[in-house]
């Protein structure tokens, strides 16, 4: 089947903006071939931009690979793929999910940012609206027998990561400063917990900011007093750790943080919100400043590849249409079109009958295509166990891999030692 998939896609470079299919749905119709919609909601702008754009392009292709299995297999139906804009904001994507419902449209894929999905969850719910998500990884939408589903792990996986990071680093106090909603409120929750269980001191005085903050000229002033009250307790500076939990308003923040020359011998560590933002690489300050304190970030690590995995035509493709490599998820956004695709190809355009058998097509499915490698769902309807690849930007102005955290043996794997 993988080279089948391949075969297409130079097909699939053809989709523009928001088609997935052979013709249009009027085409379809007039030649006996029933249209069915998964509206993938996506944050092509705001904080989350980079990996919207990323997960949007991904989805394309993976309805045209779709559709090319389907005509292949004498299907009686097509699908179509609408791509909308969250803008990265939860009453956005709520009243976007509340159109297409209006529209007829019950199979969603997104939204990436838990506070969207949070913000959709209680209509999804009333209405019986399936949406899948491939990067909400809030722990408090770890809700068994809900309407959400994501293919990613919550962070009360990634929280023992950002800490194992920090302990080799040589972090003995950290000082949180985290973007305050469901997402980061949960990041930093998990981080602390799990910061404090190696016995790494969480300084009392905190920094959390509005989700829709722009300017970050008090934060970083605040951080470097705060830093300062440390170092006169007798704290040494290599001693510091800075935890950052945002999307890519760390662009705006480190570019503020640069000011303060302290601040560039603290230990700096991201979270998956910030591994590979395209925000800070295109930030001439930000991005000196985060290959300075070596930033590094932790994200999803695609599960070891499948038999036919087509984790590389995912990679391939993002790279000749967007230019740079993609970010985890997006290999998770390919797995869930399929997913829902496949169900509804078994059950019908019925999401009572495709939540039922969801978790078993995408088990047999991802096991032998799956781009993210194995996807197992857990009660809760989330992905039950990955690693964590982590990102650094480094002196070439590239975002590369130095190691991963395996969450089994709670040992970090280095590839490049940074500290």
């Amino acid at each position: 089947m993988k080279s089948k998939l391949v075969m297409f896609l130079l097909v699939a470079l053809l989709a523009i903006g928001f088609v997935a299919g052979c013709g249009d749905a009027d085409d379809d119709a007039a030649n006996g071939v029933e249209t069915h919609t998964i509206v993938g909601l996506f944050p092509l702008t705001g904080p989350l931009s980079t990996f919207g754009e990323n997960s949007s392009t991904v989805a394309q292709l993976a309805a045209e690979d779709v559709n090319a299995w389907l005509e292949e297999e004498g299907a009686d139906w097509r699908l179509r793929l609408e791509i909308d804009d969250t803008q990265t904001e939860g009453p956005v994507g709520l009243r976007k999910m509340q159109s297409w419902y209006g529209d007829g449209v019950e199979f969603f894929a997104g939204p990436q940012g838990s506070g969207v999905a949070q913000e959709c969850l209680g209509f999804a719910n009333s209405n019986q609206i399936l949406f899948i998500s491939p990067s909400s990884t809030s722990p408090a939408l770890g809700i068994a027998d809900d309407w959400l589903f994501r293919f990613c792990t919550d962070d009360l996986v990634q929280g023992p990561a950002i800490a194992a990071a920090a302990e080799a680093a040589g972090v003995t106090h950290i000082i949180f400063s985290w973007m305050g909603d469901t997402w980061g409120d949960g990041v930093q929750s998990a981080a602390a917990g799990s910061m404090e269980d190696r016995g790494i001191t969480v300084y009392e005085r905190e920094l959390r900011f509005d989700p829709q903050k722009e300017e970050f000229t008090t934060d970083a002033a605040l951080l470097d007093e705060y830093v300062t009250d440390l170092v006169e307790q007798g704290v040494a500076l290599e001693n510091i750790g800075v935890n950052l939990i945002s999307f890519e308003q760390a662009a705006p923040y480190m570019a503020e943080a640069a000011n303060y020359d302290q601040l560039s011998e603290v230990v700096w560590i991201g979270s998956d919100g910030t591994a590979v933002s395209e925000a800070i690489l295109q930030h001439p300050t930000a991005s000196g400043f985060a290959s300075t304190v070596k930033f590094i970030n932790s994200m999803n690590r695609p599960a070891e590849e499948v038999e036919q995995s087509n984790k590389e035509h995912v990679r391939e493709h993002v790279r000749e249409v967007l230019g740079r490599d993609t970010d985890a998820y997006s290999y998770n956004t390919y797995d869930i079109i399929w997913a829902m695709a496949l169900s509804i190809d078994e059950v019908g355009y019925d999401t009572v009958a495709v939540r039922d058998i969801l978790p078993r097509v995408t088990d047999e499915w991802s096991q032998v295509y799956g781009a993210s490698g194995h996807v197992v769902l857990n009660e809760a309807g989330d992905r039950a166990f990955a690693d964590y690849d982590y990102w650094v930007l480094n002196d070439d102005n590239e975002w590369e891999i130095v190691g991963y955290y395996d969450g089994a043996s709670d040992v970090i794997n280095w590839e490049r030692e940074i500290y």
